[in-house]
């Protein structure tokens, strides 16, 4: 299984350069998210919940230790770990970061060594903490009165839906079909949904869909309309308007804008 890992920096070549570092070594074990600032960063953190965050102490719009900030307010289980990046070798900067939860603090440039290693001590960490995470579960089992009805966990039956919605965005998704899939009923998914994810159902397969487009906008090729239907819209109308609506431009404005290095 492999384990999502977020990583934010201002600099393109530094993101690409830290993830092909990393897809090397690691081969299979990661699942790489670029992003260029802070406050991209913070909103795949809540959308997406990866359990690693690489990011620059030093970005536009929001820097990494605001970024960090953020992620302390989130529930344990859903909180990743942080390795922050800084090209200031000063002690208040090392003593901000951690203070506010970073695992490691590596400068810039990058020793490949030093970040391996990171990686791999963040590595046992998760595991550890996964397996605290499934051992509660067992206990709580165990502790159900018999006879009783059995309630679906609720974080795991969350997380298996966004596993689903994420395995199926491109399709003619709704709620009652995601519901479904987790054996949860229909009313009391919704509620468990946004209380789990801080979004409604509907605003967060809309981020899903908005945030796969960008990656394909990204890329030279495709029209408009059938990125459009790539990633679930049944037309570009609603796509572009969607589109505008989260990210503040149209699609095509955000494809000459990402063209030209921005």
């Amino acid at each position: 299984m492999t384990t999502k890992l977020l990583i934010a920096d201002d600099e393109k070549n530094i993101r690409m350069g830290l993830q092909a570092m990393i897809e090397r070594e690691f081969s299979g074990l990661y699942e790489c998210v670029l992003v260029k600032d802070g406050r991209e960063a913070w909103q795949h953190v809540k959308q997406f919940l990866p359990e690693l965050v690489i990011t620059d102490i030093r970005m536009p719009v929001m820097d990494g230790i605001m970024l960090m900030q953020h992620i302390r307010e989130l529930e344990p289980e859903r909180r990743p770990l942080v390795i922050i990046l800084s090209g200031y070798d000063e002690f208040q900067y090392a003593r901000e970061a951690i203070r506010c939860g970073a695992r490691e603090y590596l400068l810039k440039p990058i020793v490949r060594e030093e970040l391996f290693g990171a990686l791999a001590v963040l590595n046992e960490e998760l595991k550890e903490r996964n397996h605290l995470i499934d051992d509660s579960v067992v206990s709580v089992e165990k502790g159900r009165l018999a006879g009783a009805s059995v309630i679906a966990d609720r974080n795991g039956s969350m997380t298996r839906a966004i596993q689903y919605i994420h395995a199926h965005y491109s399709e003619d998704l709704n709620m009652a079909v995601v519901s479904n899939s987790v054996s949860l009923n229909y009313t009391y998914f919704s509620q468990a949904f946004k209380a789990y994810t801080g979004l409604s159902f509907v605003q967060y397969v809309k981020r899903l869909r908005i945030a796969e487009a960008k990656k394909l906008l990204e890329c030279q090729g495709g029209k408009i309309y059938e990125i459009a239907a790539n990633v679930g819209f049944d037309n570009a109308k609603h796509f572009n308007k969607v589109f505008r609506e989260l990210e503040g431009m149209t699609p095509q404005q955000f494809r000459v804008q990402n063209q030209k290095g921005n």
